[in-house]
């Protein structure tokens, strides 16, 4: 009794406690082995996240998951109904799968779509990678679809017989011409890459070479089918007709600028919008779509938080546009942007350089209400001009040896890629776009072309054009 007394006050004369004798360790334990759950339910919390996030990435940046891909595969599989759910609040987009490829099918808001592939770099590699999809779904709509195998001389036939109609003799192909056949050559090479064909037989390279009695066979996997999609011709008409008109170059983008009332389901949601033209890149510009621009603005805090837990990237707000941000060596998909490796890049830097500094100085006008600048090619043939006196040195032969004019319409083309400039249209106008702003660039010294320094997103390094501060 006595001994029971005694465990019965407390030590630190703090509330009561009763302990029964042999029992001084049990507390200890019980709070080593909670400890030990926790970490494990963290542990495991941690591993499910890190998973999630690498599946919709991969999503993002791979077009196609093949079954193949083992690992991938089945862990795209296994989160589906979460990935599928979380597009269905943001985007919109359907995840597509079968038993041997999943596909996150994109629909875009806008006509300026920064995915871009190494493999496609025409106009025409474009039109010949839609006409190989025309040419596998009618051999199924046909019921030739059992016999996938084709000689691509069939395909290139069938595709120069089609590509007439209605149109003007420049605009169809003609696979005589070398240039024609180095189009379908790389948009067979893509599929193929994509696993949407196989090579059976012969070599495309002697075909496209012309050699004598040069055919290649070809087969068609299930991978094909998921690429085919229904469009609505008449809507393709009016956005071709839009897109295609040189007074228009450098009007805004949004579909539903463009179509109006003539397609009520184009009408999507502001914040939707945004999230379509941010993932697809290369910007989401205030000049494009005030509304959805606006409405990213009010919800900053929370799409930028919901970017970062889902993909791991950041979002960048500014005034007049906003983008995304990914690591360095990161991003392992289609994403186009500038980089320090190759000279129309850096000559697209330091174009960027130059034109700050131009408007700066007031020797170009200033920003309008959208952050855009606008100049004509005179302006721009002058400015490349003292820019290749300046750093021409550091460029390589092939630049060297072009032509000042051929160099910058190389130029225009990577700008326009990336989402630095609009034009030139019929009239010789040309936007610069306020993402210009993003980048600063020059030599370390004459002759060290790798030496370029790269892109600069700190106010101490970046000149800011007026109008358009980086930290607004």
């Amino acid at each position: 009794m006595e001994e029971r007394e005694v465990l019965a006050i407390p030590i630190d004369g703090g509330t009561d406690s009763l302990q029964e004798p042999g029992t001084e360790t049990a507390a200890p334990a019980i709070a080593t082995a909670a400890g030990r759950i926790d970490r494990m339910v963290t542990s495991r919390q941690r591993t499910y996240t890190a998973e999630l996030t690498k599946a919709h990435v991969a999503l993002m940046e791979r077009e196609v998951i093949l079954s193949k891909h083992i690992d991938l595969f089945r862990l795209v599989n296994r989160h589906y109904y979460t990935l599928q759910k979380w597009h269905d609040e943001n985007t919109g987009w359907r995840i597509q799968r079968s038993a041997t490829a999943i596909r996150l099918v994109r629909q875009l808001s806008a006509t300026t779509p920064g995915y871009l592939y190494d493999r496609l770099k025409e106009p025409r590699d474009f039109a010949c990678l839609t006409w190989i999809l025309w040419y596998a779904e009618n051999r199924q709509l046909t019921g030739r679809g059992n016999e996938q195998q084709f000689l691509l001389s069939q395909l290139a036939e069938q595709i120069q017989e089609q590509s007439t109609s209605g149109v003007d003799e420049d605009a169809a192909f003609d696979f005589r011409r070398p240039s024609d056949r180095y189009s379908i050559q790389r948009a067979l090479q893509y599929l193929e890459d994509l696993g949407a064909l196989q090579l059976v037989d012969g070599q495309t390279k002697e075909w496209a070479q012309q050699a004598e009695d040069a055919d290649v066979l070809y087969e068609f996997t299930d991978v094909i089918r998921s690429l085919v999609s229904a469009f609505n011709p008449q809507l393709l008409e009016v956005v071709a007709k839009y897109i295609n008109n040189e007074e228009k170059v450098l009007q805004p983008t949004l579909l539903q600028h463009i179509l109006g009332d003539l397609f009520p389901v184009m009408a999507i949601k502001p914040l939707v919008r945004a999230w379509r033209t941010l993932l697809l890149g290369p910007v989401l510009l205030r000049y494009d779509d005030p509304e959805a621009f606006a409405e990213l603005v009010d919800y900053t805090d929370e799409v930028a938080n919901d970017l970062l837990e889902t993909f791991g990237w950041l979002l960048d707000v500014k005034r007049d546009y906003a983008c995304i941000v990914r690591a360095s060596g990161m991003s392992s998909g289609p994403v186009t942007s500038l980089t320090p490796f190759g000279t129309s890049d850096q000559m697209a830097m330091l174009m960027c350089t130059a034109i700050r500094e131009q408007v700066s100085s007031g020797a170009w006008p200033g920003p309008d209400t959208y952050g855009c600048v606008h100049v004509t090619t005179e302006d721009m043939n002058a400015l490349f001009y003292t820019l290749r006196e300046r750093y021409g040195e550091n460029w390589g032969n092939e630049a060297r040896s072009k032509g000042s004019r051929s160099l910058l319409n190389d130029i225009y083309k990577k700008m326009r890629q990336v989402g630095l400039l609009r034009g030139p249209d019929g009239a010789g106008n040309v936007m610069i776009l306020p993402t210009v702003a993003r980048y600063s660039a020059s030599y370390e010294r004459a002759g060290q072309e790798q030496k370029l320094a790269g892109k600069s997103k700190s106010k101490s390094e970046t000149l800011t054009l007026p109008g358009l501060d980086e930290s607004a």
